[in-house]
């Protein structure tokens, strides 16, 4: 887990949201919804701020010591029990607070010098990809900014409904707006194959092309007699 691949929030929520899949910052688990994965950083990683404060990384400046105190500070009781708890005095816990803040302050003056120099790097994270998907190709490094441009580019919301303008050429912008394509399916539904063909036709005129693409790609998966299909990312 590298720290710096993640945003603030997400650092500290323990997950990385992208579309409607939830992915773990400490492992290669991902679920479909939102109670899933906080129930997997409860029960795996004992909760996201135990991992936040644990990661073994040379990102991690903290002492063994501090992250035992951010833990305590965590809970929500009194300084004066904090102090109980630590036998220590009251002062010292208030000492430490102030220790804390101060950090934060230099890290976020320091953040905003790096970012008017560099810039942010969030537009350059990359989509995840299907699970059957065993090698990550050119294909599937597709950026967050790659995603929004294409799909303004080749969508139409005139109606309310998603319309594909045009299939483009390449086979890295079609995976591009397949991720777009299906979002207008749900998980956990089987669908009849004319509950399927109606939803990309009016998406898209071939859409026995683009059903094609969903499952060659390993956004959809159906039964071996084409009858039953459902979304599998």
């Amino acid at each position: 887990m590298n720290p710096t691949d993640f945003t603030i929030d997400e650092l500290v929520q323990g997950y990385r949201q992208i579309r409607k899949i939830y992915s773990c910052n400490y492992c290669s688990a991902t679920f479909f919804k939102q109670e899933q994965i906080n129930n997997h950083l409860a029960e795996q990683h004992n909760g996201a701020l135990s991992a936040l404060l644990s990661v073994p990384e040379k990102y991690n400046t903290l002492t063994q010591n501090q992250q035992q105190l951010l833990a305590v500070f965590k809970q929500p009781i009194k300084d004066s029990d904090i102090a109980k708890q630590l036998q220590v005095s009251p002062s010292t816990i208030r000492h430490q607070k102030f220790t804390f803040r101060e950090k934060a302050k230099q890290a976020q003056l320091y953040l905003a010098q790096y970012q008017a120099v560099f810039g942010s790097d969030q537009d350059a994270e990359l989509l995840p990809i299907p699970p059957t998907i065993a090698t990550a190709d050119d294909r599937f490094k597709i950026t967050n900014q790659e995603y929004q441009k294409l799909t303004q580019r080749y969508f139409d919301y005139h109606d309310h409904q998603l319309h594909l303008i045009r299939l483009p050429k390449g086979q890295k912008r079609i995976v591009t707006l397949l991720y777009r394509i299906s979002d207008e399916f749900d998980f956990n539904i089987n669908y009849t194959q004319p509950e399927i063909d109606q939803r990309l036709k009016a998406i898209y005129p071939d859409y026995d092309n683009i059903k094609r693409y969903l499952v060659d790609y390993g956004f959809l998966a159906r039964t071996t007699d084409n009858r039953r299909y459902w979304r599998t990312f």
